[in-house]
């Protein structure tokens, strides 16, 4: 099988550098896929689901990152994509979770400060009726 050399950038990230055997991104007329060998090229990636796979990955097998906007050069020295946000789908489960958990104890939290305030509440009307009465 051939390779070529893969670099995979985000803003504040490299999220893959090594040989590839192959790599598909999302671009604004449809799937564009690179093998090695390929035509020299620039491609606009739009927002999507960007394949690829690695060298050292099962021929079988297929690495996934969800991408925001941003370019792709292919060119003789490789493949560069460069976008602003890439997120493989584990992780984007994963943070999705962990901001359920955080909302749901905030909802709890919520509630515990709601029923606070209502015994505050119950107790400031009995001291403003103690208070009249006297």
């Amino acid at each position: 099988m051939n390779y070529f050399d893969l670099k995979i950038y985000t803003a504040d990230a490299v999220v893959e550098d090594g040989e590839a055997s192959f790599i598909a991104v999302p671009a604004y007329d449809g799937e564009y896929g690179v093998l090695a060998g390929h035509e020299h090229a620039v491609v606009a990636v739009k927002e999507g689901l960007m394949k690829y796979r690695m060298k050292d990955d099962p021929e079988d097998s297929m690495r996934r990152a969800i991408v925001s906007n941003g370019i792709m050069r292919v060119d003789d020295d490789g493949v560069m994509v460069l976008v602003e946000k890439a997120q493989s789908p584990e992780d984007i489960e994963s943070n999705l979770a962990k901001e359920k958990a955080e909302d749901e104890r905030n909802m709890k939290n919520a509630h515990k400060s709601a029923a606070e305030f209502q015994n505050i509440e119950v107790k400031l009307k009995r001291d403003l009726q103690g208070i009249r009465a006297q």
